[in-house]
This record gives structure tokens, sequence and C-alpha cells, in this order.
């Protein structure tokens, strides 16, 4: 790959975050290749050091891993977490497929006081804004982890283990949903 073509693909993830390309495509220098499941494709993520700071960030126009909490975007994150993170002790990437009612039921637990159409506008609101810097992948009725969660250092993933555990499990009902089967 010359410099021209890799130039084109650091513009690609600069402006529109990591790509998905065929398994057997090349990736340009400074890429990271992250390969789906399937092993039929791969996410392209810019490779930055690991200690780099906002202005290294920004220079290649990637925004800190940090989230605000735009109307509880960081809350939606956490619950798509903890229904897509099958296993703690093993790294989120690739994660597994989470329905949306399992992520919603989750959902309920951190938003409580929420009535179902305000967390259903929550959830909606909430992927669409992870998806753009893909954090997550949604699908119709699913929902799995993005290729930004591998960006996650040790320290952050020790982190995490700890929150994920706390996190209530899709497997037990909120009295909201107890509600809306009865």
């Amino acid at each position: 790959m010359n410099e021209r073509d890799t130039a084109v693909w650091w513009a690609k993830v600069r402006s529109g975050g990591p790509q998905r390309e065929p398994a057997g495509s090349r990736s340009p220098d400074g890429m990271r290749r992250l390969v789906e499941s399937d092993a039929q494709s791969v996410w392209l993520l810019a490779h930055l050091p690991t200690g780099a700071g906002p202005h290294v960030l920004a220079e290649y126009g990637q925004e800190p891993m940090t989230l605000s909490d735009l109307s509880g975007t960081l809350r939606v994150l956490a619950a798509c977490l903890r229904c897509c993170w099958a296993d703690p002790a093993a790294d989120p990437w690739p994660g597994r497929l989470a329905g949306l009612e399992q992520v919603d039921t989750v959902l309920a637990a951190l938003t409580p006081g929420r009535d179902r159409i305000s967390r259903r506008r929550l959830l909606t609101a909430g992927l669409r804004r992870l998806e753009t810097s893909r954090w997550v992948l949604p699908t119709p009725g699913h929902v799995r982890l993005g290729p930004r969660v591998s960006a996650w250092t040790a320290m952050d993933l020790s982190t995490l283990r700890e929150m994920w555990r706390m996190l209530p499990s899709s497997d037990h009902p909120t009295s909201d949903h107890l509600q809306e089967q009865a």
C-alpha cells in the first residue's frame, strides 16, 4: 500500500471512525485489524499510542475514550456492556449479540422512574450516538459491542469488570417489566 492509499484510509477513519472491510483486504500502516467472529470481515482502527493525550487524539481525529453522558448515553452503553460482554474475565470484543429487550431490562434498572416510552426513546437515541463512533453495532432487534471497545486498556478493563459485576442482570426483570407482562 502506497502513501496515498494510506492517507486515504486515515482520512476515512478520521471522518467515519473504524471501517469495516473484507477479511482479505490490505491494511494501511498504523491501523489495527480486528477480525469479526465469522472471519469474513475485519475492522480497521487507528493504532494510537497508549498515552496519547487530547492534543494527539484531536490531531488524528479521534475523540477521547470518555463519553459525556448526553441524555443517558453512558447508561445505554453500560446496559449494552452488561448484556453483550458474556465473560468479564475475557476481552469484551467481539462480545455476543444481545436482544434489545435484554438491554431495555438492564436500562430500566439503571433509570428508575422512567416509563417504557421514555426509556425506549433513551435507548434509541443512545444507540444512535454510540453507533456513530462504533462503541456498539445495532442491528434490527439486537445490539453487540463495537470495535471501539477493543481500545480499552488493561486499567480500563479492570474498572469495567468491577462495574459489570455491579450492574443488574437482564435475567432479573424489574418491577416495571413485571407490570408490563401482567
